[in-house]
């Protein structure tokens, strides 16, 4: 009998898990924070200050929840701040009324919760 085999051998244990998480994270933080640095970076160098900044915060937010393996929360996070400066650039350079494009946002961001509620429901 001293000839078995240990199948736990290979198994991570909750220490070296722990360490994982928290390697991960670390590398999640600073991937987040140096995507960021360079985003202001080229927002001095442009001059797009608004609504650059919000492009900067959903890259770096979005790049670090998808690092993490959060991808549904990355992508919307990024998708949202893109979103916002996407929606100002519109309002901005186009004859189109703010409240025909703020009635249109309102409605979007209202499916979207919907759809969160009703058809992700079990993740």
């Amino acid at each position: 009998m001293s000839d078995e085999i240990n199948t736990n051998e290979h198994l991570p244990t909750e220490e070296t898990m722990d360490k994982q998480d928290a390697t991960r994270k670390r590398q999640g933080d600073a991937l987040s924070g140096g995507i960021f640095l360079i985003s202001l970076g080229v927002l001095i160098f442009t001059g797009w200050w608004w609504p650059g900044i919000m492009v900067a915060l959903g890259l770096s937010g979005g790049a670090g929840l998808i690092f993490r393996g959060r991808t549904r929360e990355g992508i919307s996070t990024l998708v949202f701040f893109i979103g916002i400066a996407v929606a100002v650039e519109l309002i901005r350079r186009t004859d189109i009324s703010g409240v025909v494009i703020g009635s249109f946002i309102l409605i979007g961001i209202g499916i979207i919760i919907l759809a969160k509620a009703f058809l992700f429901r079990d993740s």
